[in-house]
């Protein structure tokens, strides 16, 4: 049980100390930050498979939904 209080303190401690670390970072510089695009052309989201991909999930998802709100009366086994 000694060992209880040292994980906790361990853990009290760490909660503190990190946004403590993550709050002295140094602030990004422009040399740093990512390089900024602009797009060209059309940008369209229903020429994209990932709009494909996102209604066939939201399909999947509604059929698993379905399936399981079913009201099943019979049993599975004998």
């Amino acid at each position: 049980m000694k060992f209880k209080g040292i994980y906790t303190a361990l853990t009290a401690l760490s909660l503190v100390a990190a946004p403590t670390i993550a709050s002295a970072a140094p602030v990004a510089t422009p040399l740093t930050q990512p390089a900024t695009e602009s797009v060209q052309g059309d940008n369209a989201l229903a020429g994209g498979t990932g709009f494909i991909i996102a209604i066939l999930a939201v399909a999947a998802i509604a059929a698993g939904i379905v399936a399981a709100a079913k009201n099943h009366d019979k049993p599975n086994s004998p």
